[in-house]
């Protein structure tokens, strides 16, 4: 095994996959191995699962219990919950599928385990025969503890919208007051935030698959948790028989909102899908030409939007300008319910129309982000994963192929924290990750988050790589397009072929809507 070391004055631990017998010992170094040892430092205590599930097939639910950081491992301890969904007719040949969520942040299984059933029916109708087993990563959702911020979940803090029609707003400013707070509370309470990243997570997984006595699995990430499932792939791949991948984020990727030529491709997709579209063509004929208007138009006078306020109490106001068109259109794509309705936008804000921003304006200010996230931990996975990805140097991340993104790309990096946040970021976590693994990666061609290009890159040095690009989609595959669980299932079934379903024979292609327009 291959290690390396920096000075520290802490002794290392020897990997978990070290050779049977032999003793590895450090003097005033610290070791990055292939992974920590786990054994000797996990429990798993079951415990009445944490909502009232539906039958039919049986459910156990625990904490399992591990070190808040795997370099001191008789340290503090962190509890996370894990539902473990037994299938109907179970075939003991098949591996167990172990769910990795994205965000970095996200909680599977709910707010008081409210997604729970919803689990249980995912393991009934979507791997029949297999176990599923799903948790929550350290530091979020039902976990213990939790790196929890609600001093910015309310709307008011995150985006640019207040109760006056004519206050200035700075809303970056707000954000990073609100962290700063959640920052001081976490460290009071004595929490080692240098410990919420995704080696340390990695670690987790490969915990509970040895208390759990899992011989082989199949690990499922969705975005973010994408990048979790590699670097389990890389630090302890023995026991992983294949990956889904579905909206891939390899570690080596740019953040799109951080970086013009990581996003502006996806922008250039969606125009030359319209200019492709018999109707749309004609209906929105030169689609850039009216977007790059708009965005001209909102960078020399921007406008405010009075919204519904779904909080509840007085009127919101809506302060638009170019970048927060740019963050409206870049969260609605990642849905392809609302892909559709994009052109009209984008057409309608270009001639005055600024009504039109009403609906898409809440579906941002009001969707999954920031209320689904466990904030803290995701500020904390995010920067210690690579700081230097968030808080970069004035002018990186900028491209004169898409001078439109220059603002954006550095109002975005106005909002991050990492300045502040208790960080021990190593770069080499952002080395791509080789593997043999069997790998599905799912892709959506519209996708502004983990874009076509990261998925590519990922497959690079994935040697059974079966990449799978779907023009018509956005975000996550798996929760609205059946043709990628036609090439899951095939996977499953053969994770060493290329699966290829009848569906792949008629791809679907991006539709939009086209009445009244113009």
């Amino acid at each position: 095994m291959a290690f390396s070391c920096r000075l520290q004055w802490a002794g290392c631990l020897p990997g978990v996959h070290v050779i049977a017998g032999l003793a590895i010992m450090c003097f005033a170094v610290k070791c990055i191995a292939a992974g920590f040892t786990v054994h000797e430092n996990v429990e798993f205590d079951p415990t009445t699962c944490w909502a009232e599930l539906d039958e039919p097939a049986e459910t156990e639910c625990g904490w399992l219990v591990v070190p808040e950081d795997w370099n001191t491992p008789d340290g503090k301890k962190l509890r996370l919950p894990v539902a473990v969904y037994h299938a109907i007719n179970p075939d003991l040949s098949l591996s167990p599928i172990v769910f990795l969520a994205g965000g970095p942040g996200g909680f599977p299984l709910g707010k008081n385990g409210k997604y729970m059933n919803g689990w249980r029916r995912e393991a009934d109708f979507s791997f029949p025969g297999r176990t599923l087993i799903v948790f929550d990563q350290r530091g979020t959702g039902l976990g213990s503890p939790i790196l929890d911020c609600p001093e910015v979940e309310d709307p008011t803090v995150w985006w640019p919208i207040s109760n006056s029609a004519v206050e200035q707003i700075n809303a970056p400013e707000r954000v990073h007051k609100a962290f700063k707070k959640c920052v001081t509370r976490h460290l009071n309470k004595g929490r080692q935030l240098s410990a919420f990243n995704t080696i340390q997570s990695a670690t987790d997984v490969e915990a509970m698959r040895h208390i759990l006595k899992l011989e082989n699995m199949i690990l499922y990430g969705l975005s973010y948790g994408t990048r979790l499932a590699l670097t389990v792939m890389k630090l302890y791949p023995e026991h992983i028989e294949a990956a889904i991948l579905d909206s891939v984020y390899p570690p080596q990727a740019e953040i799109t909102w951080n970086d013009a030529r990581a996003l502006g491709p996806v922008f250039d997709r969606l125009f030359e899908a319209c200019d492709q579209h018999a109707d749309c063509s004609v209906a929105y004929p030169d689609l850039r030409a009216r977007f790059l208007r708009v965005i001209e138009q909102l960078k020399i006078t921007p406008t405010k939007v009075k919204i519904t306020n779904l909080k509840g109490g007085e009127a919101l106001y809506a302060h638009i300008d170019h970048r927060m068109f740019l963050e409206i259109l870049r969260s609605e794509m990642y849905f392809i319910s609302r892909l559709p309705n994009l052109p009209m936008l984008i057409s309608g804000v270009a001639q005055g129309e600024y009504w039109r921003l009403k609906q898409h304006i809440e579906n941002t200010v009001y969707g999954y982000f920031p209320g689904s996230y466990t904030m803290g931990a995701s500020l904390a996975v995010t920067c210690n994963d690579d700081a230097s990805l968030v808080d970069r140097p004035v002018g990186a991340g900028l491209s004169e192929e898409y001078p439109y993104l220059t603002d954006y790309v550095q109002w975005g990096r106005a909002f991050q924290n990492c300045g502040f946040w208790p960080t021990d970021p190593d770069t080499r976590n952002r080395d791509p990750v080789t593997s043999e693994i069997p790998a599905l990666l799912l892709a959506g061609g519209l996708d502004p988050a983990t874009t076509l290009e990261h998925a590519e890159m990922a497959a690079e040095t994935l040697e059974t790589a079966h990449l799978f690009k779907f023009p018509a989609y956005g975000h996550v595959q798996l929760r609205s397009n059946p043709c990628a669980w036609e090439i899951l299932h095939e996977f499953l079934n053969e994770p060493k072929r290329r699966p290829d379903p009848d569906c792949l024979r008629s791809p679907r292609r991006p539709a939009f809507i086209t009445v009244g327009g113009n």
